[in-house]
């Protein structure tokens, strides 16, 4: 059920956060809200992390949904009482369907978080992308965790 709750509330964050992107700015506009550092950037990825392989719309659609089944099949081999990879898997599964909703509906994914100084800048990224790694980061804690126990 967490998972569900978890998973849930990503997708409806990620949507709003986009939908208020997309409702109030251009594409390739970018508005500074902390000096150079942080700006709201309205940019379509077609591509992947970084923009790599662009104009893959299709083979990215099946590869999420490949994903989230085999994320959903572990799901189910995962203790009811390990919250904290049930959270992970919520994380992730929200982030993957927020990002598929974007290639499925626009044929690129919404980014928008710009970080950087001066020219020196990350690539754009959205909350979907965010919530994924932290749902990834807490799956390898959780792995490195109960690998190193079982070796004790």
């Amino acid at each position: 059920m967490i998972t569900f709750v978890v998973m849930s509330l990503g997708v409806i964050l990620d949507r709003v956060t986009k939908f208020f992107v997309l409702s109030t700015m251009q594409e390739g506009e970018s508005i500074s809200v902390w000096h150079d550092f942080f700006y709201l950037s309205c940019i379509k990825n077609q591509g992947i992390a970084f923009g790599l392989f662009p104009n893959n719309k299709n083979f990215f659609i099946v590869t999420t949904i490949i994903i989230i089944c085999i994320l959903l099949y572990y799901w189910k081999s995962v203790p009811k009482g390990n919250t904290w990879i049930q959270i992970a898997i919520g994380l992730i599964l929200g982030g993957a369907l927020g990002n598929l909703w974007d290639r499925i509906a626009f044929g690129s994914v919404i980014d928008f978080i710009d970080i950087g100084y001066n020219n020196y800048r990350w690539p754009a990224f959205n909350l979907a992308d965010s919530i994924i790694c932290v749902g990834v980061g807490m799956s390898l804690i959780d792995f490195m965790t109960v690998k190193k126990s079982n070796v004790e």
